[in-house]
């Protein structure tokens, strides 16, 4: 009889932690502690422009991020934010623009991608796949938001790490846009004036500042 207890408990616990993996928001949750545990990390990226499911364009793409502080550099635009200000910073025309930050809820940026989820979105579980070799759940955004720039963010959650290893972007004409994490670093610590646009080391020809 013992035996048998031991045996039925073991099967309702399989059970239970195999509805927890494929339960989209015990995903979703998971991948939101484990980046909000990080003091800060570090991406490469590639943004895939698909049409009709052919990649017609790729381009490459870097990341830091630290709480609410980013720095993105996408081609030639390289774009500096310290929490409350923004700058951006075209490379080849040395123009900089300047603004405060006031991003909207249904904007997706680096310091939101893993929280975009808990407002303005339903989310489903469709399967598990890998990227890379990596063994991924892949979770379907909807919005609920007839604002929002996308009608569906599909997201590719490590299931060894809750890491973010790509999401798809797809928007009100069925357009989308893949991005995939090419290198990720984890747990990186950065200096305050890291975030902020440094005229020094990037020569300056034109500003325009928004801020008044």
């Amino acid at each position: 009889m013992k035996k048998l207890i031991l045996v039925v408990a073991l099967v309702v616990a399989g059970f239970a932690a195999k509805s927890q993996e494929t339960d989209p928001k015990s995903v979703l949750d998971k991948m939101s502690e484990v980046y909000k545990a990080m003091p800060g990390y570090e991406i490469s990226f590639v943004q895939k422009i698909i049409s009709d499911s052919d990649v017609i364009d790729r381009l490459n793409g870097q990341a830091s991020v630290a709480k609410e502080k980013f720095v993105i550099k996408f081609q030639e635009q390289h774009i500096y934010c310290n929490g409350p200000v923004l700058w951006t910073y075209l490379v080849e025309s040395q123009e900089l623009t300047i603004s405060n930050f006031e991003p909207e809820d249904s904007e997706i940026d680096p310091t939101n991608i893993y929280d975009i989820y808990k407002e303005g979105f339903n989310y489903e579980y469709k399967r598990q796949d890998n990227v890379n070799g990596d063994p991924v759940h892949v979770i379907e955004l909807i919005s609920t938001d007839e604002d929002s720039d996308f009608t569906n963010i599909i997201m590719y959650i490590g299931q060894n790490d809750s890491y973010l290893k790509g999401w798809d972007l797809i928007d009100y004409a069925g357009a989308k846009t893949a991005f995939e994490i090419s290198k990720f670093s984890p747990n990186k610590a950065f200096e305050e004036a890291f975030f902020e646009f440094d005229a020094e080391a990037n020569p300056v020809q034109h500003t325009e500042d928004l801020r008044y």
